[in-house]
């Protein structure tokens, strides 16, 4: 489309999972790219710092709980031994082959790539300052900077004792002991993941519950199911102090009673959320609208002012590193005039890698009754499936969300195995505007975890589940 060499279609500030997935898109429809990232390696916080690592690290914690278990499964060993060292260097290896992919995929697409922090001067001009600084032109900027974490006002994050989830995944070791402010998908990744590993585990939330967006239902249970694993969890408490000691931290809080507690552990780790990096990129000076921090866009990504779009964490959607791949292209192909569909963000699946698993799309029970829906549920536990049985991981449930009339899926919520896997079920029901009836029908192969959502529709649309 263009051919003048000093002249880009589209700059991308940040190559996340928004951003170089927006350069891949564009290239494959005949835009010029260029793609800046502040890091010596794209990918941002999802490959690096998040989705990857900790994921990896999950299903060590997994499969060394499962060999200390492995007797139940005829199988013995002489002993079993956890080499941190080892978790950590797969974790790395990982993260190489995948960053090195990425790489490979961008110079595939002659994406054109510059290092160094990208800030826009100008509607059409960002200057990357690096070692060597550069003025790029483009026709569009696509802004994809993503979030960091968030931080408790006056709590010094030295890296050694204090941690986010960057620090965290750098542990030589597995500490005896860890405390960890925040229980939304984050916290409780971790406080599964080094519980298992082998630490004592305590989780301190401001909220009254849990996993505050998944429906109630499903963090009760995840709360259940945690206590069992001997991971201590207290809600609705106020912070007070955190005090550095020599080779602990002092947490002091105010429980839900009033209580005023303190608490000691070798870690702490910080997981109250993310804010998104919007400021000292030039946003400001272009009097690009934001609110609380947070980019404003339209429909098609667009920002306030024409030519100039944002993506991901930056923009006051769904923190998710799909969403940003989504939102991504779907500014692209705006661009390009491909009249693209908008996304719908209730049909976003968000998932939570603890064990078991916890897995959701569409409206919580809650969220239906608020629209004015009349609202009829229905659950079906996996200790009914076989497969569960099979696997020793028969807990947790579906539950579904519907209206009353037409039993019109509105929401499916999962915890329990591999749920992460069969969410994507749900988000197609939703979406094509099933109902009970039309999922009743479909048949579900057995043996398989799938059937449980099979059962659930059976109990809304027959009146009873057939396996229980």
């Amino acid at each position: 489309m263009n051919t003048e060499p000093d002249l880009y279609d589209v700059a991308i500030v940040g190559s996340g999972p928004g951003g170089y997935v927006a350069a891949i898109r564009g290239s494959q429809l005949g835009l010029r790219v260029a793609l800046i990232e502040k890091y010596a390696r794209f990918g941002g916080t999802c490959l690096h710092w998040g989705c990857i690592p900790t994921k990896a690290l999950l299903l060590n914690a997994d499969l060394y709980e499962k060999a200390l278990h492995a007797k139940e499964f005829g199988i013995l060993y002489q002993s079993i031994s956890l080499d941190f060292r080892l978790v950590k260097a797969r974790k790395d290896k990982l993260v190489k082959k995948l960053s090195m992919g990425t790489d490979f995929l961008l110079k595939k697409n002659k994406v054109a790539s510059f290092r160094g922090i990208g800030r826009l001067t100008a509607p059409g001009t960002v200057m990357v300052e690096g070692d060597q600084p550069t003025e790029i032109r483009a026709r569009n900027i696509i802004v994809a900077t993503g979030s960091e974490a968030k931080v408790i006002p006056g709590l010094e994050l030295d890296g050694q004792a204090v941690l986010t989830n960057k620090e965290i995944l750098d542990l030589d070791s597995v500490p005896k002991s860890m405390v960890v402010i925040g229980a939304g998908a984050l916290g409780v990744e971790f406080a599964y993941m080094f519980a298992r590993f082998g630490s004592d585990v305590t989780v301190l939330e401001m909220l009254p519950r849990i996993l505050p967006s998944e429906d109630h239902e499903i963090s009760d249970e995840v709360v259940r199911l945690l206590k069992k694993k001997r991971i201590k969890i207290l809600t609705g408490i106020r912070m007070e102090d955190v005090k550095k000691q020599e080779g602990s931290v002092q947490v002091q809080f105010t429980t839900a009673e009033g209580e005023l507690r303190s608490l000691s552990a070798e870690k702490l780790l910080i997981a109250v959320g993310r804010r998104p990096l919007s400021e000292g990129i030039g946003l400001e000076k272009l009097r690009v609208e934001r609110t609380r921090g947070f980019v404003t866009v339209d429909k098609n990504m667009q920002t306030s002012i024409p030519g100039i779009f944002a993506i991901g964490d930056v923009v006051p959607t769904p923190a998710l590193a799909h969403v940003a791949s989504h939102e991504g292209i779907l500014a692209m192909e705006s661009i390009a005039d491909q009249h693209p569909v908008p996304i719908n963000y209730d049909l976003v699946p968000n998932c939570i890698f603890c064990q078991p698993e916890v897995a959701s799309v569409g409206l919580t029970e809650t969220e239906a009754r608020d629209r004015g829906y009349d609202v009829i549920t229905s659950k079906f536990p996996f200790a009914a499936i076989g497969k569960a049985t099979i696997l020793g991981e028969n807990e947790g449930f579906v539950k579904l969300v519907s209206e009353k009339k037409y039993r019109q899926i509105l929401g499916v919520h999962m915890i329990g195995p591999q749920v992460t896997e069969m969410i994507t079920e749900g988000t197609a029901l939703i979406g094509l505007e099933a109902t009970a009836a039309d999922l009743s029908h479909f048949i579900h192969p057995h043996p398989t975890l799938s059937e449980g959502i099979m059962e659930a529709a059976h109990a809304l649309y027959g009146g009873a589940a057939i396996h229980i």
